[in-house]
């Protein structure tokens, strides 16, 4: 029985190429279209609850409060509670707003989208045993980084300077654009246990706040799109090093 996936998407043209893209992959879609004139989303609550999707994907359209609250809505029904949620949107602070809303969104995936990366979180979340949300992960991890070192450090090694608690890194005196906050989680955990080595499982363990089951393209994936932000030659990198059978490491 094939998976249904959810796809409430405001433009209809990313919203096609979506749809498209999951039924390549061999997924059951329902796509709606986010009505703006609507701020209770009453139809999509509606066919969610009556599709019982595996996964749902929201466009955050900067519809303050409104997505909040179907967010919160979806959290509230029996049918959805379980449902992961990948919201798609438009800049770091909307990221940073839906970090704080408690609603347990699962993941994002910023506009516009890359395919590659979007399939990446919908496999991902699909393959959970255990899901854990991203609010949930997020607080988590800047727990972790606490106890790492003291609030106000900022990082600094070799070329990179990373500040954890405005979520910044700077290469060669430059900001550099880490697309989703589980680059930088990823980037931090291997930068704080540098020289260790972890398996993909470890990482999907202790970066994701997944438990068993996943697909392990899913670091790789996101290791490269690390090495095009960080490494001078991608292609040879030296400060984000596979170890081959084993995984990955920093070597700072």
């Amino acid at each position: 029985m094939l998976r249904t996936i959810l796809v409430v998407v405001q433009m209809t043209e990313l919203r096609e190429a979506i749809v498209n893209l999951l039924k390549g992959e061999g997924y059951a879609v329902c796509a709606l279209q986010l009505d703006c004139a609507d701020p209770t989303h009453d139809k999509i609550v509606t066919v969610a609850r009556e599709q019982l999707p595996a996964l749902i994907l929201l466009d955050s359209a900067q519809l303050y409060p409104s997505i909040l609250e179907l967010c919160s809505q979806l959290r509230s029904y029996e049918e959805t509670v379980a449902s992961p949620i990948l919201m798609l949107v438009a800049s770091d602070s909307e990221i940073a707003h839906l970090l704080h809303s408690n609603l347990r969104i699962n993941d994002f995936v910023q506009l516009p989208p890359r395919y590659e990366e979007l399939l990446a979180c919908v496999h991902t979340l699909l393959r959970s045993g255990k899901r854990r949300s991203r609010h949930e992960v997020a607080q988590r991890n800047m727990l972790r980084r606490k106890i790492a070192y003291p609030a106000g450090q900022v990082l600094e090694v070799g070329n990179l300077q990373i500040d954890a608690d405005h979520y910044k890194v700077i290469r060669n005196g430059l900001p550099v654009e880490l697309r989703q906050p589980l680059l930088f989680d990823l980037l931090l955990y291997l930068v704080l246990h540098r020289g260790s080595v972890f398996s993909r499982s470890q990482l999907l363990q202790a970066v994701w706040g997944y438990e068993q089951g996943y697909d392990s393209r899913t670091v790789d994936v996101h290791m490269r799109w690390l090495r095009e932000k960080l490494e001078e030659d991608p292609a040879h990198p030296r400060l984000l090093q596979t170890i081959r059978g084993v995984g990955y490491c920093f070597n700072g």
